[in-house]
């Protein structure tokens, strides 16, 4: 699929690279990757983020504006429009409100892709009015750009007299060339604030103190090399990649392809890697973009569900093209409050859940996904020191190993080899139970939990399915567990356990709040005969009947609306179509249609799914595949 790409970079690559540099320490890396972003002149507010320490750059832009200091610089920015006969270009990397923990990410791989690409570059320069600025809650009030109903990083189209005329937020996939393509789609629909449409050849004319001196063959030649090595990269060549993009940082550190490879290869402080492509969020291929040169909303690909093949499909290239040479899938930082030591586990986690996907969707790519599934299980059972025993989210790692086991034994009839899947099961649960809680009988991602304690719980069952043995005072305790967080409607307070004098949680405001979690917790009790049909299709329709405002801030990192978080959306929506097949069959339809319908409408423009960008694409759209398929077959598993 890439080939064509490879072949193209392939000559001025090695013209580039005709002698091995010496490798760039970390140090230089962080310098080039810092210089991301300086090449557009921003009228800015100042100041940095603070998000307890995930952001690689705490680069100072000017003393800190307040609110009158930003409304003069947006009056400014309209006052240069109006003379100049443009649009203003409000980049908002923050917007006030409690919605996003690690924005700064996010503001990082904005400065490495579109802020450092030359046709980017030179279409904000030469079109608009450039302006980075946060949204506090007034100044978004008056503007009707307001978290969450809008998500950053967003791109706000003003026009010379202040309105809005385009808004793109919510961008979660970062291709330069769609950056470039959708600004030029702006500048078209307002020919009387500019000439004509700045074409897509590279720019070679800049005069900014911090652009590049590089003559156009140089400049192409970056250009190639760069995206030869993304592609390498996509392609399990890892090796070859990170060397591309070291030669790359070291031959033309005066590049901003450069400067977008170091940020692929400086330590960033959660133990990975600052830039965009490693973490899954930047593609070599180009992506997709409205038909009849609409303007998007923000980075999403809606499809219908007659799509839904397609959409798999797509999404299963994806996941293969993000697996590595060890096996494993590695993109998630997900680093929170433990340190990135709990890094490792979630890794895990994530690499079981990808195998189980494509394992479910073998027919899309049967040799690939194959040879796929042969190194992600030398990575799930053949290795040494891949977990951080003892850490949050072991119990999510052996979960979902768990899980892999029990859908390749439904696959398998060889006897020694159903011995052997049993064996391995076995030693997955002896150690989920080591981990479970004496006192509170839950299980802990972060704390004792009981959407964790459900997600086990039904791991535990298909292994005792499967002929696993789990000791049944461990399943009485987390039973007790998870009824003791469980009120009369039906919700699942959100940590631990309730005080027992309380009934119920709060009215539909709590239904919102436990509506993902209300699912795979009535499915866990329903499992063990703790529960009825009844209270498991009540918790499949309030999530129903609240979908649309967890789907509003899917994107979110953090707690938003209430209790609800993006970090729980895909997880909620697997576990979920996980308790569809607990139905009656002929209950399942509506539900199954239902999913299917929401699931096509939100992948990404490069295939992929995601919701919190810190849990990451490989992570969302294992989840993703895995429901697809769950409500696209007949009957129940």
């Amino acid at each position: 699929m890439l080939a064509p790409f490879l072949a193209a970079c392939a000559p001025l690559a090695c013209a580039l690279f005709a002698s091995d540099p010496p490798v760039p320490d970390d140090s230089m890396l962080k310098t080039l990757a810092e210089r991301c972003g300086s090449q557009i002149e921003w009228a800015q507010d100042g100041g940095t983020q603070d998000d307890g320490g995930a952001a690689f750059k705490y680069v100072a832009r000017g003393k800190p504006l307040d609110e009158a200091g930003q409304r003069k610089l947006i009056e400014d920015a309209l006052a240069k429009a109006k003379e100049q006969h443009r649009l203003v270009l409000w980049y908002a990397y923050r917007l006030e409100g409690p919605q996003m923990y690690r924005a700064p990410n996010l503001d990082d791989y904005m400065d490495a892709v579109p802020w450092s690409d030359p046709d980017v570059v030179a279409l904000v320069r030469g079109r608009f009015v450039p302006l980075r600025m946060r949204v506090s809650k007034a100044i978004g009030a008056d503007f009707g750009v307001l978290a969450w109903d809008k998500v950053e990083p967003a791109l706000i189209i003003l026009t010379p007299d202040g309105k809005v005329a385009h808004v793109v937020d919510r961008i979660r996939t970062f291709d330069a060339r769609w950056f470039a393509e959708v600004l030029r789609r702006v500048v078209a629909v307002h020919p009387e604030l500019g000439a004509d449409v700045v074409p897509a050849a590279p720019s070679t004319a800049d005069t900014h103190p911090a652009a590049p001196a590089l003559d156009p063959a140089t400049l192409k030649g970056t250009r190639d090399a760069y995206y030869r090595s993304l592609a390498d990269y996509y392609s399990g060549k890892e090796s070859e990649a990170l060397a591309g993009w070291t030669k790359l940082a070291e031959t033309t550190p005066d590049s901003p392809f450069a400067w977008r490879a170091a940020s692929n290869l400086a330590p960033a402080p959660d133990k990975t890697w600052p830039g965009p492509a490693r973490h899954g969020f930047e593609t070599p291929i180009e992506t997709w973009l409205p038909p009849g040169g609409a303007i998007p909303t923000d980075t999403r690909w809606r499809r219908t569900p007659a799509e839904a093949g397609e959409v798999a499909e797509a999404a299963v290239r994806w996941l293969l093209r993000m697996q590595r040479p060890d096996g494993s899938w590695n993109d998630l930082r997900y680093a929170y409050w433990d340190t990135p030591l709990i890094t490792p586990n979630a890794w895990m986690a994530v690499t079981a859940l990808a195998a189980t996907a494509l394992n479910e969707w073998h027919d899309v790519a049967p040799d690939e996904i194959d040879a796929a599934l042969g190194r992600a299980e030398d990575y799930l059972f053949r290795g040494t020191g891949r977990v951080n025993a003892g850490r949050n989210e072991e119990c999510y790692a052996c979960a979902y190993r768990i899980l892999y086991l029990h859908r390749t034994l439904s696959q398998t009839d060889s006897d020694e080899s159903r011995a052997e899947l049993v064996h391995r099961e076995q030693e997955m649960v002896d150690r989920l139970l080591a981990l479970q809680s004496m006192n509170s009988g839950q299980w802990a991602h972060e704390y004792d939990n009981a959407f964790a304690t459900a997600v086990m719980l039904n791991a535990l069952a298909d292994a005792e399915k499967d002929g696993a043995t789990v000791k049944p005072d461990a399943v009485q305790r987390a039973l007790t567990g998870l009824q003791n967080a469980r009120f009369e409607d039906g919700t699942f307070t959100y940590g631990g356990t309730h005080p027992p004098q309380a009934k119920n949680s709060g009215g539909d405001e709590a239904l919102k709040n436990a509506c993902g979690r209300m699912p795979v917790c009535e499915a866990a009790l329903f499992r063990r005969d703790k529960s009825d049909l009844r209270k498991l299709a009540f918790s499949l329709t309030n999530l129903q009947q609240n979908f649309d405002r967890f789907e509003k801030i899917h994107k979110c990192d953090f707690h938003t609306d209430g209790e609800l978080g993006g970090f729980f959306f895909f997880h909620d929506v697997y576990h979920s179509s996980e308790a569809v097949r607990l139905l009656p069959e002929k209950g399942q339809a509506a539900f199954k249609k239902w999913f299917v319908q929401r699931l096509t409408a939100l992948p990404e423009i490069d295939g992929s799914f995601c919701d919190d960008h810190e849990l990451g694409k490989s992570c969302a759209t294992s989840y993703a595949l895995l429901a697809l398929k769950n409500c696209m077959e007949e009957g129940a598993r």
